[in-house]
This record gives structure tokens, sequence and C-alpha cells, in this order.
């Protein structure tokens, strides 16, 4: 019997690696964007390297409210932080996905209708984990347009 931690992984794996049922899934989309191309940007938007690193931080974000850090919180300049290296912010997103899928890994079915640890958000760790999932895929699609703005 697959629990609802299997599937939850399961989905985080196809989503973020391939095998999305939707279309390409996070690592495929960035798989050939360059230093260059990370930089770019449209008009009043945030360029390639800036999303990858806002979708880390939430992330990051998960696996510590998974870990039961109540105090951690995503600061200003944590939300999108400056641009490191693209081949630093690939490596931060990867490294995010598989701490992700760690603490899933002793994450029990019985917690995920538990409220995560903090003050502010009231949601459950299902919510969290279905969330990043969406805002993920909601980034990559921003992603998606800016590369193909960038093609023209």
């Amino acid at each position: 019997m697959k629990t609802q931690i299997t599937h939850l992984k399961s989905l985080l794996t196809k989503t973020f690696e391939k095998g999305a049922w939707h279309g390409p899934a996070v690592m495929e989309v960035l798989s050939d964007i360059d230093e260059k191309s990370a930089q770019l940007r449209l008009p009043n938007t945030h360029n390639i390297i800036e999303l990858v690193g806002h979708m880390t931080a939430w992330r990051t974000f998960v696996v510590k409210k998974l870990q039961g850090d109540r105090g951690y919180k995503v600061s200003d300049a944590m939300n999108f932080p400056e641009p490191t290296g693209w081949l630093t912010a690939l490596k931060e997103l990867k490294k995010s996905q598989a701490e992700l899928v760690k603490e899933l890994d002793q994450f029990p079915d019985s917690k995920l209708e538990e409220l995560i640890p903090h003050d502010a958000y009231k949601c459950t760790f299902s919510t969290v984990l279905h969330g990043i999932m969406h805002h993920d895929l909601y980034h990559i699609g921003q992603i998606s347009l800016i590369k193909k703005s960038l093609q023209s």
C-alpha cells in the first residue's frame, strides 16, 4: 500500500526531475539555461536566477518546518536573494530537493494534517508540501515564458 508520504515524494520527484503529467519538470526547464540567459529579464520581472533563488528559499522553509523549526522565516533578503552565479543557484536548488526528500523519508503520514511550527502561518504539513510543488511550477511557468521571449 502506498502511503501519503510515498505519494508526495513521487509527486515531488516527478515535478522536479521528470515525468510530470503537465509537461516539463523544473530541471527539464532549467537544463539548457546558461549563465548569460539566467541573468536576463523581461521588463518589470525577476530574472531566472532570482526566481531559482526564490524557489530554493521557500523549499528550505518547508524543510525547516518538517524539521520542527518554529522560528525559521524567509527574510526579505532570502526571498529573492542576490545572485551568486547560475551554477551555484542550480546546485542549491538541487540540494533543496535532496533535503526535502530526505526529510520526507523520516516524516510520518500521521503528522501530515498537523499545523506546521510557525507563528504566522496556520497551515498543515500537507498544505505546505503540496504548496511547494505548486510554487515551483508557478515559477517554472514564468521561467518558461522568459526563455521563450529570449529566443525571439
